[in-house]
């Protein structure tokens, strides 16, 4: 075997300072080269024969064709038709792309031969090495380490005729990996903090022998994935689509979860990145407090709003107050300012820290609390006309109208408009107490010849005449009776509110404390009112106004009416008795109102001007009827004496009434003792 350095391959940069070895032998030539060991592969390229693609490309000289016919066909180098000078010749190459390595080529037997090469050398070389081209049966190569390999045909002798062919049917090369795959994410792979709600997670790679597969799973569940098949006659054997996987987080456990993209390459390489991202699907709560109705004297009100969140915490809580546009708050509380005569509403929602998919934080409901800011007013009540003793004449009154929303029709459509702040002038009726002249004498300190002396002055002074100095609180009416209260209602500062409703209320003086409400009155333009009450027990009496949009609801002070009991002494019988005779005294209550226990009735006996309590009926409960009996004493027969009977009751503090006694009814006394029954019977039998 001779070794020569080819001058026409060194024009070819990939072939520059290869030396070629030389086989000559018949006109049909086996090439081969066995090696014992051979290459570790990590995946192996397959090229020509019944593969499709080609990855070899050809690089000819003077002239010598090169012939590519893959698919279906051989890498052949052929001579046809020319002459060759010593040195010329052609090759076949491939170059392994970044992140891979060649690490050895194999030829199945049959698929490498030649003609009429007698004068014709050859070889397969790569980087640092190269392989005589022989007749033993099937090319085995490696191990080494190129990013390129190749073979070629080249002119030996001084001259080489025509005819020469060398052809390749398939050749594998045996590839490395050196750079493993890479992955890439976006949407909640990419996710800072907590997440909530929907999320894309959209995932690919790549690798030099290509990707066979992505897969992904989140908080261990299995996401979709993709695969590739493989393209054996490529560099890059797989190509496995991007992954974009819809992840509802709703569907997942709260708190730290893991989420774990992979890959596997056509060499076998496999990748996984896990990255723990934060859920909180939990909703947050938002709770609004303070007053809701309170008066214009006290100033500014506040309304707290307290938020609560998951895991991941408040971010804010957003506020509007009387419609106008949200407030943030960075925290997790807020106090907001409420000012201004009238009605308003205060609109709160709290955010947490979870986003989902498009930047939206996780939202409560919305929570909206109504306050009224009124002007206090004054509630009178007496059994006597309370205006009688004011003074009340109609003013005009400058009113400060606070910022507010409306709702308007505009094209039979109802939308909201801003109003802004503005006063108006409004006609009210003011009221004040009335002053009187008094004479008043007063002591004075006066210097009489040197000395010191304490002198009496009359003076006159006008005085006010409030109308609490004349108010009747107290009434004593008939029982059966109805009865007239009387009042008066305006702002604390006198200003009179006509026709406004005014709700009378009463109830039972037993303790109970049980009002109902028994009459609804309008005031007068002066404020007054009146209302006339049906017939009932002693009873406590208020006014209530439960207040407008812009005034406050008062209640009145207590009168209270005194209604006797009416006690019924209904019959005493017999009218005549003897001495020692008893009577039947019947009774009774009337107007109800009787106590569980019952009420208590004294028992009177009286002759002419004087008398004395012989007892007291207990437990008089139903309806109100009792009876009782009284028995006489001994007496003269001949001595007669007119004896009256009386009852009345008791005063108790579970008992509506005051102690009231009835009528009088009398009976005479006197003439023999009865004799009881049976005892006259017997005397008759004698």
């Amino acid at each position: 075997m001779r070794v020569h350095r080819s001058r026409g391959l060194a024009r070819d940069s990939n072939s520059r300072g290869r030396e070629i070895a030389l086989v000559a032998g018949g006109l049909a030539v086996t090439l081969a080269l066995v090696f014992a060991q051979t290459a570790r592969a990590d995946e192996t390229v397959t090229t020509c024969g019944g593969y499709a693609n080609q990855i070899f490309a050809p690089s000819s000289a003077y002239g010598m064709n090169v012939n590519d016919t893959c698919p279906g066909g051989s890498l052949s180098i052929s001579t046809t038709g020319f002459s060759y000078k010593r040195g010329q010749g052609a090759i076949w190459q491939t170059s392994a792309p970044a992140g891979l390595t060649i690490v050895g080529a194999s030829v199945p037997p049959g698929d490498l031969y030649s003609n009429y090469v007698g004068s014709y050398g050859g070889n397969f070389y790569w980087a640092g090495g190269k392989s005589n081209i022989t007749i033993e049966p099937g090319v085995s190569l490696g191990p080494f380490s190129s990013h390129y390999f190749g073979f070629l045909l080249v002119c030996t002798g001084s001259t080489c005729g025509p005819g020469a062919q060398l052809y390749v049917d398939q050749i594998s090369l045996a590839v490395h990996e050196t750079s493993g795959p890479w992955l890439s994410s976006t949407g909640l792979w990419q996710a800072a903090g907590w997440v909530r709600g929907s999320w894309t997670l959209n995932y690919w790679g790549d690798s030099p022998s290509g990707l066979c597969g992505i897969n992904g799973d989140f908080a261990g569940q299995a996401l979709p994935g993709s695969t590739s098949l493989r393209a054996p006659s490529t560099w890059h054997e797989c190509a496995a689509a991007p992954v974009s996987d819809y992840v509802n987080t709703a569907d997942y456990g709260q708190g730290a979860q893991t989420i774990r993209i992979g890959a596997w390459d056509a060499a076998g390489v496999v990748v996984n990145y896990t990255k723990t991202v934060y859920v909180d699907n939990q909703q947050p709560a938002v709770s609004l407090s303070g007053p809701t109705n309170a008066p214009s004297t006290a100033g500014t009100q506040y309304v707290l709003a307290t938020a609560s969140a998951g895991p991941s915490g408040v971010a804010g809580i957003s506020c509007s107050v009387d419609g106008a546009p949200s407030h943030w708050f960075a925290s997790s509380t807020a106090r907001l300012p409420v000012a201004g005569i009238g009605q308003h509403s205060v609109t709160c929602s709290a955010a947490s820290n979870a986003v989902d998919g498009s930047g939206n934080h996780g939202w409560s409901a919305p929570q909206t609390r109504a306050m009224k800011i009124g002007v206090p007013t004054v509630t009178g009540i007496a059994f006597s006309r309370i205006v009688n003793r004011l003074r009340c004449r109609a003013v005009r009154e400058r009113l400060r109208v606070p910022v507010h929303w409306v709702t308007v029709r505009r094209h039979r459509h109802r939308i909201r408009v801003h109003r802004r702040g503005h006063t108006e002038l409004v006609r009210v009726v003011k009221c004040h107490d009335r002053t009187v002249l008094r004479r008043r004498t007063v002591w004075i300190t006066a210097h009489r010849h040197g000395k010191k002396v304490r002198v009496r002055r009359h003076r006159t002074v006008r005085i006010i005449a409030p109308p609490h100095a004349v108010l009747k609180t107290h009434r004593l009416v008939d029982h059966g009776r109805a009865t007239t209260v009387s009042g008066w209602l305006g702002t604390y500062n006198g200003v009179a509110l006509n026709r406004q409703t005014v709700e009378v209320l009463t109830a039972p003086d037993n303790g109970s404390d049980s009002f109902t409400p028994v009459a609804r009155v309008m005031t007068a333009t002066n404020g007054s009112w009146s209302a006339r009450l049906p017939a009932g027990p002693s009873r406590l009496i208020e006014a209530a106004y439960v207040g407008g949009p812009t005034v406050e609801g008062s209640l009145s002070g207590t009168v209270r009416e005194i209604v006797p009991a009416r006690v019924r002494l209904l019959r005493v019988v017999p009218r005549r008795v003897p001495w020692g005779g008893t009577v039947r005294i019947v009774g009774q209550l009337v107007g109800g109102y009787l106590p569980r226990g019952g009420a208590l009735v004294r028992l009177r006996l009286g002759s002419g001007s004087s008398y004395t309590t012989y007892g007291v009926q207990e437990h008089v409960a139903g309806k109100g009827r009792f009876s009782t009996r009284y028995t006489f004493g001994a007496g003269q027969a001949s001595s007669y004496q007119r004896f009256w009977f009386q009852i009345s009751s008791l005063p108790m503090g579970s008992y509506p009434y005051s102690p009231s006694a009835s009528g009088r009814r009398s009976v005479l006394v006197g003439g023999h003792p009865v004799i009881p029954h049976h005892r006259h019977r017997a005397r008759r039998r004698k």
